[in-house]
């Protein structure tokens, strides 16, 4: 089953709930998931296409892909699952269309993808290539006019940086991966000034673009979503995913949004890297 990964802020916290309509692209086998075209998720996530967990699978009787639905999304430590699942209308899916581009998002426990990517100092990078590291790895670009989106991410970063750097049990065994959704733009000399200026120490925090292809192919596995609108830095439409990878090189956790802070971050990485 695909499934969405997604972390909240605090795992004590009850699930956050938001608003979610769209259109049901395909049923899952034994209807434990649904494929759902949905629109704009104010404050949480962009229009995307992509398969939900269903709390029941009763709520899907009756239900044929083509069927409007609304719902409530919900969001929780490592999960998210859908419910109150009503149908609100039909409409026939476009004949001839291409499958729908489902994210296939990384799970728990799940291996990083093997994509080869390109540093600040253009030396080709695996994620593979920090094995016997715990890694947090964020998504940005350079030209983020959102003080709340990629610029808190990154300042939230050198907050983490100075505390690994400053615990002689994780400045060998924790490092920091700040990858960009806008390669066309954050070329390897773009990232190199900006690193600079984030304060971000190569020991610790790498910065890496590459091909859209391998760009995009990384990202999605993370959940992260891009939208752009013309090329007017300020019509990029993306979500925020910072996941935490242990020193074999799986996922233990992808965070949602901005709530997470530099305390939780380290928290998560010294215990995945057996130092917890």
């Amino acid at each position: 089953m695909i499934a969405l990964l997604l972390s909240c802020a605090r795992a004590d916290r009850e699930a956050r709930q938001y608003s979610l309509t769209g259109q049901i692209v395909a049923l899952g086998a034994g209807r434990q998931d649904v494929t759902v075209k949905h629109d704009d998720i104010p404050r949480f996530m962009p229009a995307m296409t992509m398969a939900y967990r269903v709390s029941d699978p009763a709520q899907l009787d009756g239900l044929t892909p083509g069927d409007t639905i609304a719902a409530t999304l919900n969001v929780r430590e490592s999960e998210a699952w859908l419910s109150a699942i009503r149908r609100t209308g039909h409409a026939d899916l476009a004949a001839g269309a291409k499958p729908p581009h489902v994210m296939d998002v990384l799970e728990r426990g799940e291996l990083v993808p093997d994509d080869v990517l390109e540093d600040e100092h253009r030396r080709p990078r695996r994620l593979t290539d920090w094995r016997g590291h715990a890694v947090a790895v964020t998504f940005i670009y350079s030209r983020c006019p959102m003080p709340e989106f990629c610029p808190l991410m990154e300042r939230q970063f050198a907050d983490v940086q100075k505390r690994v750097d400053a615990d002689p049990s994780l400045r060998d065994r924790v490092r920091l991966v700040a990858i960009t959704f806008d390669p066309g733009h954050d070329t390897p000399d773009v990232l190199a000034a900006h690193a600079r200026a984030r304060g971000a120490d190569p020991r610790i925090w790498t910065y890496l673009t590459g091909t859209p292809p391998a760009i995009e192919h990384v990202a999605s596995r993370f959940g992260v979503s891009v939208v752009r609108e013309g090329n007017d830095a300020a019509a990029i439409v993306h979500n925020l995913r910072t996941a935490i990878i242990d020193a074999d090189g799986r996922v233990v956790k992808i965070y949602s949004g901005n709530e997470w802070t530099p305390v939780m971050l380290v928290d998560d990485l010294r215990s995945a890297s057996g130092r917890g």
